[in-house]
Order: structure tokens, then C-alpha cells, then sequence
């Protein structure tokens, strides 16, 4: 069995076909970066995502932490604690989410998986088996890296009945792609992934309120505009008024947690299949646009990542936009940048459209127009 075979069987072991969809689309889309697909400069833009937890408890909003996990291996606990010799190129972008994150009043940590041999014990893996992993946290504060016990972290967070949950058997499609992904970003998923099922859930046992994970982080050069991504494979439903798209409610509750407190906007960014699973392009919508646009019917999801059932939004189709260089430009960034602005745009636009079908409105009154003149 080849690395990538081994790898791809224990992911399926740890989610079900679902998660295995949108794993697969985060890692096209990050291998899409780097081989230039959205401009020359993309990959610079982009900082991979988090876990988002919180305990057990009545006022877990109130605690709530971001867990960035490092994509590498290494061989035995690395002992380099300088945010620039653990981050490399990604220092100041980490830099930039890190006070993002901060504004938000989401504790920040940063994780590193060792072992003695320097693999990802696989076998081990497909048996529920933990041991010969090692997590070293680093807890960035005022700009630095203190390293800080797991243990005793996460000794602070009541309870000890958490339970990993199991993959149930992917459809060949899904092995095939995952297969044809490289080493590198599958080593990035699995590590992910191992955080949370084989550390958290599996050897701590800690049940934990609504988690969540953020994709990515998409920045401007400058990183004024910092927007968190998420990443997902779908088709479009059909119904009598017409194409949609379906996302977790909850997501986007998560997403304007992170982005209120900094008055930023975030993308929501569908790779799209049609029914017979062939990729038909890139599509977004910012979050300012799901708000704008969103139906308030709720309808029954799947199961989210703590087991519970989830809501589900329906989007319209044909107000998803083409993800292209263009969307990442400078220029683009600075305009959808900020959730307020966007929203108030949006707003805009529909006010237009209101008098263009139905003529002038009330809100549009003679002495509406003097008080704001």
C-alpha cells in the first residue's frame, strides 16, 4: 500500500463521506494555490485554518480557543519556540490572524506533532491507538510562543466522557481523488485531524461545546482585510423557486463570532459539482451576501462534528459569484473587506431594485430626502 493509500484509509476511518468531501476540497483548492490557479502571488494570501473549542460548561462562550496545527511531522519534540523559526514563511500572515483572533477574544495556541521515528503511525491509527503521537503546545502571547503542557491545558476542562467519533466506508470516487492529492497536503489533513479524534476526543476523553474548524484565513498583502474561508464540495438542489445551496447554520453563527468584534467579512467557497460529480468551477459568497440573501426557513441538516443535528440555509444559486484571480486581487479584498460596508452595498442594491419593480417607496419620501440630504 503506497503513502498515500495508507493515509487515506485512516482518514476514512476517522469521518464519514461528508467531512471526506470537504477535506478533499480544501486540499485541491490549497494545491491550486501553489501551482498559480488564482495569480502568481495567491498562496501569500492565504494562512490554512484552525479547530475552534470551547469546555464543557454554562458559560463556554465565554472560553472559547483557536488550535492552528502545524502541517509537519517531526522526528522526536522539536525544541525551536521563536514564532519565525516555527512559522517560517507563514510568520507574518499567523501574525496578522493571531490578532484577528485576538480582537475576537478567541485564546490562541499553536500545536506541533512529534514522534520518535519522524511517521505518522498508521497502523497504530487504524486501531484506535494514540500513544506513540506527541503534541507540543506553544500559547501565543503579546507575540510570543510559551510553551505550555497539553495536559495540564486542557486539565482545566471539565469532563472526561468525550467520545471520538468513527469514518464510515467513502464511495471509490472520494479514495480515488484523495489518492491523487499530495503527500504534503494529506500529512496537513491527517495531523488535523488527529488533534482533535486521536488527542482530544480519544486521550483526553473531553466533551467539548459546538466545535467547529475555520478552513482558512484569506488576507490582502497589506492585511487590513483578513477573511475567514470556508471550503466546501456541492451541487446545487433544486426546488420550485428555483437553485440553491445548502449551509450549516451554525457555521455561519461561528463566522460572526470571528468577524462582528472586527467588522470583517468572511467567503464562503464551494468547489461545484454537477450530479454525475464532475467539477464545474469555483464559487463563493461573503458573508455579508448569505445574510442579505439567506432564506429564514430553516431545514434539516446531517450531523455536525459533535454528533448533533445540524440546520441547514438556503442560499440562491444564481447569487454565488465565479472564485477566480480577480476575487483575490488587492483591489477586491479592499471592497468586500469589511461586513458592514458589504452588507450596506447589498442593501443599496436591493433598494434600487425595489423602486426599478415597484416605484418609489415611503423610504424614499420628499421629506426622507431633506432630513438625509
Amino acid at each position: 500500500m503506497s503513502d498515500n493509500s495508507g493515509i487515506v484509509k485512516s482518514l476514512e476511518g476517522l469521518w464519514g463521506s461528508n467531512k471526506a468531501k470537504g477535506l478533499l476540497a480544501q486540499g485541491v483548492f490549497f494545491e491550486e494555490l501553489e501551482k498559480g490557479t488564482f495569480g502568481t502571488d495567491a498562496s501569500d494570501k492565504i494562512l490554512t485554518g484552525c479547530w475552534l473549542l470551547s469546555p464543557k460548561q454554562s458559560d463556554f462562550y465565554k472560553f472559547r480557543y483557536c488550535f492552528f496545527i502545524h502541517p509537519k511531522l517531526a522526528k522526536t519534540e522539536t525544541k525551536e519556540t521563536e514564532p519565525k523559526e516555527v512559522l517560517g514563511d507563514k510568520f507574518r500572515p499567523f501574525f496578522a490572524v493571531a490578532e484577528f483572533m485576538n480582537s475576537a477574544s478567541i485564546g490562541i495556541n499553536y500545536v506541533m506533532t512529534s514522534t520518535d521515528n519522524g511517521h505518522i503511525p498508521l497502523d497504530d491509527i487504524n486501531t484506535r491507538r494514540f500513544q506513540k503521537l506527541c503534541w507540543k503546545f506553544l500559547c501565543f502571547q503579546n507575540g510570543e510562543f510559551m510553551q505550555k503542557d497539553p495536559f495540564e491545558f486542557f486539565q482545566k476542562w471539565s469532563g472526561n466522557r468525550g467520545r471520538a467519533s468513527y469514518g464510515k466506508p467513502w464511495d471509490s470516487g472520494i479514495k480515488e481523488r484523495m489518492q491523487k492529492l499530495s503527500r504534503n497536503t494529506l500529512e496537513a489533513l491527517i495531523l488535523n485531524e488527529l488533534f482533535y479524534t486521536g488527542f482530544v476526543k480519544e486521550t483526553l476523553k473531553k466533551p467539548l461545546n459546538d466545535p467547529y474548524d475555520v478552513d482558512s484565513f484569506l488576507m490582502s498583502i497589506s492585511q487590513k482585510h483578513i477573511l475567514p474561508m470556508e471550503i466546501k464540495e456541492k451541487f446545487p438542489r433544486d426546488a420550485k423557486d428555483g437553485k440553491f445551496f445548502g449551509i450549516d447554520a451554525g457555521r455561519i453563527m461561528m463566522l460572526l463570532r470571528l468577524c462582528l468584534p472586527n467588522e470583517a467579512n468572511a467567503i464562503y467557497l464551494i468547489r461545484e459539482l454537477d450530479e454525475g460529480s464532475n467539477f464545474v468551477g469555483w464559487k463563493y459568497i461573503t458573508l455579508a451576501d448569505i445574510i442579505m440573501t439567506s432564506s429564514w426557513n430553516l431545514q434539516a441538516g446531517g450531523k455536525g462534528m459533535g454528533g448533533q443535528s445540524t440546520q441547514t440555509v438556503r442560499l440562491p444559486y444564481d447569487y454565488f459569484k465565479k472564485f477566480d484571480a480577480n476575487e483575490m486581487s488587492e483591489d477586491r479584498l479592499k471592497e468586500i473587506g469589511s461586513l458592514p460596508k458589504d452588507a450596506k452595498n447589498i442593501a443599496k442594491q436591493f433598494g434600487n431594485g425595489l423602486c426599478s419593480r415597484f416605484g418609489k417607496t415611503s423610504m424614499k419620501s420628499d421629506w426622507f430626502e431633506r432630513k438625509t440630504a
